[in-house]
């Protein structure tokens, strides 16, 4: 299972390293990036498509750790949808 993050961050030097790399830490493959910087300058928005190396990783751990980055401003989780 696949899912798309939206990261919103202030594109500071070494910002998208530690993003990236957290999310690699905490047991998520990359499988893609999207980045676009916002005219003002102060402000970015990553979206990243990630799939758990293993049923045990879960997206709201991975959540509650990125937020905890330093410049991070904004996270965008894919919600569950009901069942029909």
């Amino acid at each position: 299972m696949s899912a798309r993050v939206g990261i919103e961050f202030v594109p500071i030097e070494g910002a998208l390293v530690r993003l990236l790399g957290l999310i690699e830490r905490r047991g998520f493959e990359v499988r893609g990036v999207r980045m676009a910087e916002r005219p003002c300058g102060r402000s970015a928005t990553l979206s990243v498509d990630v799939s758990p190396r293993d049923p045990g990783r879960r997206l709201d751990v991975l959540e509650q750790q990125l937020r905890r980055l330093h410049g991070v401003q904004d996270i965008t989780m894919p919600t569950a949808k009901a069942p029909a």
